[in-house]
Parts: C-alpha cells; structure tokens; sequence
C-alpha cells in the first residue's frame, strides 16, 4: 500500500521532468506525448467521444500493470495505473487534481482472469479518494460478462463485453450499464457505449469505443490529439 500511495506522485514527476503531460499543454505545436523516463510506451489507441489514450509499462512496476493517460481536446484528462487483473491501482484526475487508491484486501476482487476463463467476473470494492481535508469513499459493485461476440477493430481481435455496476459515494449512487471491448491478448478493457444514471435519475449515454490502434513505429503512436467525434473544437 505504501509504493501504491507514492507511485502517483512520482510518475508526474517523471512525466513533468520528461516533458509529458506538461508538455501537453502546447500541444499545438508539438501534438506528441513523451512518456516519462523509465517507461515504454506500448500502445496509443484513439477513441469515439474525442478521446485518445497512450499506455506505457515502467521500471519497477509488477509484471503485468500498465498505465494509462487520456487525453481530450483541452489536453490530459486522466492518468490511471491497473495490474495484470485490470484492477484499478490508482488514478488521478488531472482537472480537479482527486487522486483514488484501490482499498485493499477488496471484498471480491476484479478479475480479468476469471472473466476470461468462465466467461462472467462479479467485484465489489472500494476506492480511497483524496480531497482537501475531506477524504471519503467510492464503493464499487458490479459484473462484467463476455456475450460471445468478437469483433475486428483495426486489425485488434477484441471480445465483445456487457456490465453493470453501482457506484456509491456521499452525494448518492450512480449506476452504468453498457457494453465494452476487452483483448485476452493485451489484457486490457476498452471503452464502448454506455449509459450512466445519475443519483437524480437523469440520464447519459457516450460511446467511447476505440476506433484506430497505433503501436511503435505505427502513424499515430503517441499523438496527442484525438481524431474522432471532437466537431468543430479542433477547427
């Protein structure tokens, strides 16, 4: 618990030092991402709802965690750090600056091992969110099933999935339903439509499906802009 509470810091650190998600912010005139010192990057992968996201592996982490960094038009949006089962580690907002931790042991650990061999994977646990001097929770409870579907996305032979899950904090509970994509391969989830009931009752729906797959030396790989669905912001 103690490296997962620093790693947050000192990846933007890094990031910082090697001009990443600082340098960003010109990315008028550079439109590239540098990870930091120490990592790869692996994978840039440019998403439905104007999004693109760039993962990279690093010294020091366990076999099989990766990170995460999405981006929209106004720049870095969200760095999130999830191990080899795809649980949630850790992750930082990067417009209000909350930063969640993974509460450990979890009630019923997310598993994409199971999900992969049995076909359905339940969870249940909780996130230590940071804010000022008043901390608070965010309990997670749901499932992810795969329908049996796979479909081709950019050459990427992705397995079709439906969830739902409630999530529970002091203002009330939001529920998501929908479906994602998940590559056995990669070991990673991908965004798709989704809809999210608000504790008010209202409703909204995005698709944040991915679209184009870049890898090193690939057109595209560490582009910092997003491509698609973004209408006239880029103009």
């Amino acid at each position: 618990m103690a490296r997962l509470a620093h790693s947050i810091a000192r990846h933007l650190t890094l990031l910082a030092s090697a001009g990443g998600v600082i340098g960003v912010a010109a990315m008028a005139q550079a439109a590239q991402i540098t990870p930091p010192a120490g990592c790869e990057a692996f994978l840039t992968v440019q998403s439905r709802g104007c999004m693109v996201s760039h993962y990279w592996t690093c010294e020091g982490d366990a076999a099989g965690e990766h990170w995460r960094l999405s981006l929209d038009v106004d720049g870095p949006m969200s760095l999130s750090h999830t191990d080899r089962e795809f649980r949630w580690l850790e992750s930082l907002d990067l417009r209000t600056g909350l930063q969640s931790r993974l509460v450990q042991p979890e009630i019923d650990p997310a598993s994409l091992s199971e999900l992969l061999e049995t076909g359905r994977d339940s969870f249940t646990f909780s996130l230590s969110v940071s804010e000022g001097d008043a901390p608070f929770t965010r309990d997670y409870s749901g499932f992810d099933a795969l329908t049996g579907d796979t479909v081709a996305i950019d050459g990427e032979v992705l397995a079709r999935t439906e969830f739902a899950y409630t999530e529970t904090t002091p203002d009330g509970t939001r529920s998501t339903v929908g479906n994602q994509y998940v590559s056995p391969s990669l070991r990673i989830f991908f965004g798709g439509t989704e809809t999210l009931t608000l504790p008010g009752g209202e409703e909204i729906s995005y698709d944040a499906s991915p679209v184009d797959f870049a890898r090193p030396n690939e057109a595209g790989f560490l582009n910092a802009l997003p491509l698609y669905d973004c209408g006239d912001v880029l103009s």
